[in-house]
């Protein structure tokens, strides 16, 4: 199937996504789209960037917040596109890839509607779309990026599953960037239809190591009635980059989303996740796995909204730190009134391999319900000098010692993905990057 490309806003390196205006070609748009463009836009120069005083952005490092330099990522050769799609092949099976270079679709397998699950872009998926293209949330402090997303918005990729249709092995989406000072502003749609399930593995790559780049992206995940949604973000931007990541979750009666976040690139990165329970039955896993070194930052922010009865979330959030990295974590489970018999968890470990890393951690509860259980907590520390003294004890050098009670650490969480062959992956990914830090 040939590539559907849709052409907005136009490429033009010396404009800066920060200051000027999107060069905006709307030729293939519907009005509305091109009319919450223009919009957003003006939203976003009209919204302060975030504040000492904002309690949004508390313990994050201001300073990194400078994208000026930053322009729209222009089209790459024709060679470095077939490059990428050669490398763009890390699972050892999927149902279909989805490949995008500098926001250019450049790759799309043939459409699984034989299974009753559409895979497509905004060419042809504007009107399953529209409810959804001006909903991403703001709540957690990133409503400036939330703009300057929408404003940009090139492309996005569009799964929408059938009632009771069955998808097992996963849908790849690649997001490639190339190209000094580029940005790009990936989004991912999920629709996922009663008695329906779907499987997604997301992947954001710079196609090399030295280059600065600046991803600024968003996906939206709405399971209906008994919709079993597995979602996976690889974020594996390089050491010199940024990036920003805003998801949504909507959870019906008796549905079941779980997203996981795996954070091993990016200089300074900040993601923010809400997740609404709104129906009785349903359940959210977030889940999250971040590994930085050197001076790295991952900022993370989530929110578990119950807003049904007899709903469940379990967050678990693990984070493994060397070098003088940082990592934040603020999270807060909100039970609204009448969401009775609620059953939420809120986890988050931190273990320091370093004496100049830092951890810092904001756990929260809100809860206006009655008959709920509710717990919340966080652990920072060490690895413990018995457990390496008992590796040492049966010849394993301290440094070995070190990496495996580390991975091992981060696989508590990676087990409970439900696909084999998607934990494989994401377990040698953090074994690759161990590696880079013995």
């Amino acid at each position: 199937m040939p590539p559907a490309v849709l052409d907005a806003p136009t490429a033009t390196p010396s404009r800066s996504v920060i200051l000027d205006a999107p060069a905006w070609n709307h030729a293939q748009m519907p009005a509305w789209f091109a009319e919450m463009q223009q919009t957003a836009w003006h939203e976003f120069a009209s919204l302060p960037l975030p504040s000492r005083k904002d309690e949004a952005w508390r313990f994050a490092d201001l300073t990194k917040l400078k994208f000026d330099h930053f322009n729209d990522a222009a089209p790459a050769a024709a060679a470095e596109v077939a490059r990428l799609i050669g490398l763009s092949q890390q699972l050892k099976e999927s149902a279909g890839r989805v490949i995008f270079v500098n926001d250019r679709l450049v790759h799309l397998d043939p459409q699984l509607a034989d299974c009753g699950i559409t895979v497509e872009t905004l060419v042809t998926g504007f009107e399953r779309a529209k409810h959804l293209l001006n909903a991403i949330s703001s709540r957690l402090g990133s409503g400036k990026f939330v703009s300057l997303h929408q404003a940009h918005l090139r492309n996005a990729t569009v799964i929408t599953a059938a009632k009771n249709a069955q998808l097992e092995l996963p849908v790849e989406i690649y997001h490639w960037v190339t190209g000094d000072n580029g940005s790009v502003f990936p989004r991912t749609i999920i629709s996922a239809g009663e008695n329906s399930r779907v499987s997604i593995v997301e992947h954001h790559q710079s196609a090399d190591e030295a280059s600065v780049s600046f991803s600024c992206g968003a996906a939206q995940l709405v399971a209906s009635r008994g919709a079993v949604i597995d979602y996976v973000l690889s974020q594996n931007w390089n050491h010199v980059s940024k990036s920003i990541h805003l998801s949504s979750t909507h959870c019906g009666q008796d549905s079941k989303v779980s997203h996981c976040l795996v954070n091993l690139g990016s200089a300074w990165g900040r993601t923010e996740c809400v997740s609404h329970l709104e129906g009785p039955g349903s359940r959210s896993d977030m889940l999250s796995v971040s590994l930085t070194d050197q001076s790295q930052e991952m900022d993370q922010r989530t929110l578990q909204l119950h807003h049904a009865p007899h709903s469940h979330s379990d967050l678990l959030y693990k984070n493994v730190l060397f070098g003088k990295s940082r990592s934040i974590f603020a999270g807060l489970i909100s039970v609204d009134e009448g969401a009775h018999f609620t059953d939420a968890y809120q986890t988050c470990r931190n273990l320091l391999m370093t004496n100049e890393c830092e951890a810092n951690a904001m756990p929260g509860l809100e809860i206006n319900a009655d008959q709920v259980k509710c717990s919340h907590g966080s652990t920072s520390g060490a690895i413990s000098e018995e457990e390496i003294f008992y590796f040492e004890s049966r010849g394993i050098p301290e440094q070995q010692a070190r990496a495996l009670l580390a991975q091992g650490f981060l696989a508590q969480t990676l087990e409970r993905l439900g696909s084999a062959s998607v934990r494989d992956f994401l377990v040698a990914q953090v074994a690759a990057k161990f590696e880079q830090n013995a």
